[in-house]
């Protein structure tokens, strides 16, 4: 195969007239994703070719562009002018595994002589009459050789890599995730960077009670979640939380500890999404996976802030689920890390499931520093 990548678009079909703006925005997003490689992107209709100087960068690229939103499939792929005798040949020179293949031609060019069955029936008797350890299997091949016929050129190939389908990013708005050190809120903020969304993050500290590691685990989780900034250009925002922490930490019932420190949370973000614009925030919450994930723990926490919206991608996920989406993307690993964020360190002996709203509010009335030291927090945010 020559240095080409062919480009399939994820869910940009759905798009309409639209298209055009979607397209413009993947090969932005392309281009800023593979700025460290000399490349040549030609955009088509329902799809792209990349053109690259050196072979050895081909696996590199791919395994950036597999994770990039808005891709179905990259494709190492031929490109060769529209004559049959050159296809026959070349695809016969590029044949090294032995094995049952099948052929599957897509004819874009309906005005081509030879129809896909015709073009499918011809190549195969080709490649068996010229290489006897070949066998056509149409049901169970060992590989499949595919065609386009366009209107200018042929394009085959024989491999494919799926990619993550979705939207590109920026064309759906810009969230906040509130994101720990767990596994959850990676997850989430990967979902939303997979439907088009910029993703920023707020993470919460308590210096002297959690540690540099800690925090340079939350660090390694966006490296990890944006390819280290490739595919997602996003900030996180640093919260020093340990004041707000010792005033919730004075109230008179421990159960609600966490729903206080969760409604503080939605507070400082929700501030912090008006200055840099965020359109919503979001969280890594499954229902009921924690005392502070039940519906009355939430709507707790939600009710402590009038906007923006706030979004929960995984609500409905079961843990494996989101084990599994986050051994893919590879934040497991750097998750299951043992160095314990806010969050974990002052979690309650026995929090409450159902909380009350009417005694939240009565609670918080007993900080009277509360909403002084949420302004200082916003005022020393640290941005990266």
């Amino acid at each position: 195969m020559n240095n080409k990548l062919l480009i399939k678009y994820g869910d940009l079909y759905l798009k309409g007239k639209n298209k055009k703006h979607f397209i413009n925005s993947l090969n932005k997003n392309i281009k800023n994703a593979l700025s460290d490689f000399q490349i040549k992107l030609n955009t088509g209709f329902d799809k792209c070719v990349i053109k690259f100087e050196n072979k050895n960068d081909k696996d590199k690229m791919i395994n950036i562009l597999k994770y990039i939103p808005g891709i179905s499939f990259i494709i190492p792929c031929k490109i060769i002018e529209r004559d049959f005798e050159i296809l026959k040949k070349d695809i016969l020179n590029d044949l090294n595994d032995k094995g049952t293949f099948k052929i599957e031609t897509n004819r874009k060019d309906k005005n081509y002589d030879l129809d896909s069955y015709s073009l499918n029936k011809e190549l195969g008797k080709w490649i068996i009459e010229n290489k006897k350890d070949y066998i056509v299997d149409v049901h169970n091949p060992d590989f499949i050789i595919n065609v386009e016929i366009n209107k200018n050129d042929f394009i085959y190939y024989t491999n494919k890599v799926k990619g993550i389908s979705g939207l590109p990013i920026g064309l759906n708005g810009r969230a906040l995730v509130l994101l720990s050190g767990g596994i959850d809120s990676p997850v989430a903020g990967y979902l939303l960077q997979r439907k088009g969304i910029s993703v920023d993050y707020i993470t919460f500290i308590t210096p002297p009670h959690t540690s540099e590691e800690s925090l340079n685990k939350v660090k390694s989780l966006v490296k990890k979640i944006t390819l280290d900034g490739k595919i997602n250009n996003s900030s996180l925002y640093i919260i020093n939380f340990t004041k707000i922490m010792n005033e919730i930490s004075h109230i008179k019932l421990e159960s609600y500890k966490i729903i206080l420190m969760r409604r503080a949370f939605f507070r400082i973000a929700s501030k912090l999404s008006k200055i840099i614009h965020s359109d919503f925030l979001a969280t890594g919450d499954s229902l009921g996976q924690v005392a502070s994930q039940t519906i009355e723990s939430m709507n707790c926490t939600s009710s402590s802030i009038s906007e923006p919206i706030v979004f929960r991608p995984l609500i409905t996920f079961s843990k494996d689920e989101i084990i599994s989406i986050a051994k893919f993307i590879g934040t497991y690993e750097i998750s299951i890390l043992p160095y314990e964020d806010s969050c974990s360190m002052f979690v309650p002996k026995n929090p409450i499931t159902k909380p009350k709203i009417e005694k939240v509010i009565e609670l918080e009335k007993e900080l009277d520093y509360l909403d002084a030291l949420i302004e200082v927090a916003i005022k020393e945010v640290i941005r990266i």
